[in-house]
């Protein structure tokens, strides 16, 4: 993770050069020291005062203001006066389209397709997460923990890539219409969540069959599975439980980012370095387990489309769970989703901020 954001750094300083030429004004005002520096927190430049190199430009274009240039991001001011101009490059989404997807990947491969795997038996079962942890392993080794890693990364891959995208330029625009810090990283994960959900309602699908109907069908792989549900439900059968997966991701990824943001701020948990930023990764991937009974609900939805079944209504399945389980069996497999949300957390929102994306 360390080497991620160094690399990623590095990189991103690289690339935020430019100048004037090719700057584009986003916002203007008038503002004390203290609001100024607030101000440009909010647009990225975390660090103006302990942790980046600023430069001085030394442009003769426009002698009459001063500048800084820090992450891409130039703040000048006329000189003797507070009005304040800032500009930033073109946003290079592409860039952003990458990180994604790496960070996703990667994600996934260090440990969030085990926690998945674990997490889906637990909610579908009767088994602990020790438990489900041990049979998966004894009943296909060690590997069988990174079952439809595969689709997985693929799924991963094109999930991080438009989540990053969506929520930087949602995070943008409302820094840039006078949001908050907080306001902007709760908007921007709403909206990267939704856009997830378009990737991740058939993959999961796809995902949640290979893990629940072990043994049921003979030689299952993903490329079986996604022509087994086709064949017998089409692509209506392939987005089913799409309002659960919609509803799960905007929530999920609106209080991560949110929580993480406000932790960061409102705590002053990003005086603390890296650790304070981790740290308040945490308490954003905890609370937004909040909505564990809605991806209970969408697991069960995919489980019976996935055997074949005609999926019941959300209120029905609620009303199923609760009569069996009560109330706490809407909450079966926290324990392995809270620690996947943390560590998803840590590299989809806490290595972005520290980024300066």
């Amino acid at each position: 993770l360390l080497l991620i954001i160094s690399i990623g750094s590095t990189a991103g300083d690289r690339s935020s050069s430019y100048t004037s030429h090719n700057a584009m004004m986003i916002h203007r005002g008038v503002h004390n020291p203290k609001k100024t520096t607030s101000h440009l927190t909010n647009y990225g430049a975390r660090y103006l005062n302990d942790r980046r190199m600023l430069q001085q430009d030394q442009s003769t274009e426009d002698p009459g203001f001063s500048s800084i240039v820090t992450d891409g991001f130039a703040v000048k001011e006329a000189k003797g006066t507070q009005s304040v101009e800032m500009v930033r490059a073109v946003p290079k989404v592409a860039q952003n389209l990458i990180r994604g997807a790496v960070l996703r990947i990667a994600s996934d491969l260090t440990g969030g397709t085990p926690l998945e795997c674990i997490k889906t038996r637990v909610t579908v079962t009767s088994e602990g997460p020790w438990e489900a942890a041990q049979n998966i392993v004894s009943s296909g080794g060690i590997k069988a923990l990174w079952a439809g890693t595969p689709s997985r990364t693929v799924e991963g891959a094109v999930m991080g890539a438009m989540f990053l995208a969506g929520s930087v330029g949602t995070k943008r625009f409302v820094l840039a219409n006078g949001g908050s810090s907080t306001m902007a990283a709760l908007c921007g994960g709403f909206v990267g969540g939704i856009v997830q959900s378009l990737v991740m309602t058939p993959s999961g699908m796809i995902f949640t069959s290979l893990n629940v109907n072990k043994g049921l069908y003979e030689n299952e792989n993903a490329l079986t599975v996604a022509q087994r549900i086709w064949k017998q439900k089409g692509l209506k059968g392939m987005y089913s439980g799409i309002v659960p997966m919609a509803i799960r991701q905007s929530t999920n990824w609106a209080s991560r980012a949110g929580l993480t943001e406000f932790a960061r701020t409102q705590f002053r948990m990003s005086q603390f370095g890296i650790w304070g930023e981790l740290g308040s990764g945490v308490l954003g991937g905890v609370g937004s387990c909040w909505n564990t009974p809605v991806e209970t609900v969408r697991l069960f939805m995919q489980q019976d489309v996935s055997r074949g079944k005609q999926a019941k209504s959300f209120r029905n399945y609620v009303d199923e769970i609760v009569e069996k389980d009560g109330i706490p069996g809407l909450f079966r497999g926290v324990i392995p989703r809270s620690i996947q949300a943390i560590h998803q957390t840590a590299f989809m929102v806490v290595v972005p901020n520290l980024l300066g994306v």
